[in-house]
């Protein structure tokens, strides 16, 4: 490894560990060094490169590895952004162009007309604005928080460094109080012009395919035909990178040498090929500036530009060192792409690429080798992110590739450019852009009937981090013995790795809790002690939002590798405990579910009782009989006994469920108010964790039950800036006097409370984040 690649290698791993959360202290003392290190190996002025030995290469190594920790950017924290009509003044980050055209907007000043909260410093992504990023402008904007669920798992998220905390819809007309540069101008009107000429003389597909292949707008495209392109494993095709630097920019070089050789006193006086290799370094930079944000479009670009600049200096490119150079590059100038997944998948594709093209071949083992090194490359990131490793892409990028690099890309080049100077010229090569784009859909869709390597349940960290060496030792494998004993025991690995999660994950012998975030809602899972699993409640979004099913629970129990819910208590009928049950019932196993009978008896046509009709649904009195057995653990139905009363709303008449685990005691209380609570009260007993009741609502939560029921914890379940104000400042007051230990899900994220009869252990999610 060359002393470029070191500090390239040394960089990344620093900068990746530090986003993954190791972070080193006084990592920013090595800059400088790395710095003029870096200067010395990369620039010399002799015609031979500089060499340092292997303890000089480590030294760099070390260096770089170093200013990566120092650069890289610190993990996202979401700024609590409240709903309403608000003033925003501030700066264009990035445009989002799709089905809608979206600006990500910093504010640096801002408010809540009717609140006057103030607004500075978040994130917004506002729709319906159009500006070119640098734009300083003033707006009213209608804005609502992000929604973002943070729980504990197996399964991490990928972290992010440039989430919004917030999105909007502007009001009226904003004000530019400081245009952008003049060159973001000029990118941002070109790309409009671009966009509204495919969308004027294509239909809807081919004009969405051509403006994800051209200006790397991937959701201007259907979510199906996004899925199909997906799952045919070529989402690598839509994103802009080296193959479009290379054809597009690469062709104006070739174009440019053709040019100067012509050119008689040009080609007389210079060595035209360079001097095309050097005009075509601000053709590379300005085609990324056309295409905007992409990682990947800037790390081709970068790369292109520094190959060309070594070959206009009369300098041999070495692809690895070029490479690692363009990564550090990036790195030091935009840190913050450092934490995106395209910018990873970019780094180690390429990488792959450049450390062991084939050499020898024809075309067919030349694509399969191609399309195998970065498929094994890219597998850690893919799997982690998507769950996919389509296999099928192997042969899909020896067919679909060379269709849409060598033929549909330059097609729509050509109709776009040809489109915006004469509307008239669009008709002559509007319909071959039509027929190839067909055929681009018509082969993605053959390749993605074939579910080969897709729906892969979510990795561990055990699993990640043995997938991710299993695939550097195979890249690094020079014989196919050596490849084969890679594979076998990463298999192995996997397997065992695979063994030991379904076990943990199933735990028997103690009682583990897991109070949800799910938004403004209640969902809990209860792992019980002789491996049975109950969830009490399934969230969901009453006025609108992510499905927290879908998005919180059916992913959570993938990753804890649980396929069956023994037990589904719907504490009572509204839509916030039930809205996540339809994502559940599809996707999960259920054996029965309980239920206060109140939907079933007043609203048979109801959502709830639709939800639960031609399943094994217990209910009051049935339920009020006698405690149940779960191994160690005891579960009695406390309320509503004998059974609901038809006198009190849905609330009141909430499952309340006890259960026992030895020396301790779990209350659930779904949304009981004062009657409900007054019914619970004359048979209380000490608790020592209590799921507060209805959110924290000023309704609930009497002083005289708390008191009757003295928790050692209390959960409160409740979303982020809800409209609500839950819970409110009275109950919260009442709480953290009477209670040693509460948590908020809005907060504190997941509660996870485990207990092995005689001790409580408590964690949650965000000081995991944290």
């Amino acid at each position: 490894m060359g002393a470029m690649a070191a500090i390239g290698v040394g960089f990344l791993l620093g900068a990746w560990a530090a986003v993954l959360g190791i972070r080193l202290p006084f990592a920013w003392m090595a800059c400088v060094v790395v710095l003029a290190a870096s200067l010395l190996v990369a620039v010399s002025t002799t015609s031979a490169a500089v060499q340092p030995g292997a303890r000089g290469r480590w030294i760099f190594f070390a260096l770089a590895l170093l200013t990566g920790q120092a650069v890289a950017p610190a993990r996202s924290i979401q700024t609590e952004v409240p709903s309403g009509v608000a003033r925003v003044e501030g700066v264009v980050e990035r445009v989002v162009a799709g089905r809608r055209t979206s600006a990500v907007l910093r504010v640096r000043d801002g408010a809540l007309l009717e609140t006057g909260r103030a607004l500075h410093g978040t994130s917004l992504a506002i729709t319906g604005l159009d500006a070119p990023a640098g734009t300083h402008l003033r707006a009213i904007a209608r804005v609502r928080p992000a929604t973002r669920f943070h729980n504990e798992g197996p399964h991490p998220e990928w972290p992010s460094a440039r989430g919004v905390d917030g999105f909007g819809r502007v009001v009226g007309q904003p004000e530019i109080a400081r245009p952008a540069p003049a060159w973001r101008r000029l990118g941002h009107g070109l790309r409009a012009r671009l966009r509204r000429s495919l969308e004027a003389t294509l239909s809807p597909d081919a004009a969405a395919v051509s403006r994800a292949l051209l200006l790397g707008e991937t959701r201007a495209l259907e979510t199906d035909r996004r899925a199909q392109v997906r799952d045919a494993g070529l989402s690598h095709v839509l994103a802009v990178s080296g193959l479009h630097v290379t054809l597009l920019a690469g062709a104006l070089v070739l174009l440019f040498g053709f040019a100067l050789a012509r050119m008689e006193p040009v080609a007389a006086r210079f060595d035209t090929r360079r001097l095309a290799h050097g005009l075509g370094i601000p053709a590379a930079l300005s085609y990324a500036l056309l295409v905007g944000d992409a990682p990947s479009a800037w790390r081709a670009a970068v790369t292109a530009s520094l190959a060309w600049g070594l070959t206009a200096a009369g300098r041999k490119a070495r692809p690895v060192a070029v490479t690692a150079l363009a990564a550090l590059v990036l790195g030091l100038t935009r840190p913050d792409d450092l934490a995106r997944p395209g910018f990873a998948l970019s780094i180690v594709a390429t990488a792959s690429l450049v450390t062991g093209a084939p050499t020898a071949g024809g075309f067919l083992r030349a694509g399969l080798v191609v399309a195998a090194r970065t498929m094994v490359a890219t597998a850690p990131i893919v799997v982690w992110l998507f769950g996919d490793l389509p296999l099928v892409g192997l042969l899909a990028n020896v067919v679909v590739v060379p269709l849409a690099a060598l033929l549909l890309l330059p097609l729509v080049a050509i109709h776009a450019a040809s489109a915006s100077l004469l509307s008239g010229l669009g008709d002559l090569t509007g319909p071959l852009v039509e027929a190839t784009a067909s055929a681009f859909f018509a082969t993605c869709e053959v390749f993605a009937s074939v579910p080969l390597g897709r729906d892969l349940p979510p990795l561990d960290l055990a699993q990640g981090v043995a997938l991710t060496i299993g695939c550097v030792l195979l890249l690094a494998s020079s014989t196919w013995s050596r490849r084969l004993v890679v594979c076998a025991v990463l298999c192995l690995t996997l397997a065992g790795a695979e063994l030991h999660l379904r076990h943990r994950e199933r735990p028997e012998g103690i009682l583990r809790v897991t109070y949800l975030d799910v938004g403004q809602g209640d969902g809990a899972l209860v792992d019980l002690p002789d491996g049975r699993l109950m969830v009490v409640d399934a969230g969901g979004a009453a006025g609108g939002g992510p499905d927290p099913g879908a998005r919180v629970l059916v992913p959570l129990l993938r990753a804890r590798r649980r396929s069956r819910v023994d037990v589904l208590v719907l504490s009572h009928p509204h839509p916030d405990h039930y809205g996540g049950m339809h994502a559940l019932l599809e996707e999960v196993e259920i054996g029965e579910i309980w239920d206060s009978g109140q939907a079933d008896v007043e609203q048979p046509e109801g959502a709830a009782a639709g939800l639960l009709a031609g399943r094994r649904v217990r209910h009051p009195p049935e339920l009020c009989q006698g405690p149940r057995a779960f191994g160690r653990a005891v579960v009695r139905v406390r309320w509503p006994c004998p059974d609901f009363d038809a006198g009190w709303g849905p609330n009141d008449n909430s499952l309340v469920l006890e259960i026992a685990h030895g020396e301790h005691r779990f209350l659930f209380t779904g949304d009981i108010e004062a009657h409900g609570e007054a019914g619970v009260l004359p048979e209380a007993r000490p608790v020592d964790v209590l799921k507060v009741a209805h959110h924290g609502s000023r309704t609930s939560s009497d002083e005289a039950l708390l008191r009757r029921l003295r928790p050692r914890v209390a959960v409160v379940s409740a979303g982020r800036q809800n409209r609500f104000g839950h819970p409110h400042p009275e109950v919260w007051e009442r709480l953290t006097r009477l209670v040693p230990r509460v948590f908020r899900t809005d907060r504190d994220g997941g509660v996870t409370v485990v207990s092995d009869g005689r001790t409580l252990e408590v964690s949650t999610a965000r000081a995991l984040d944290r």
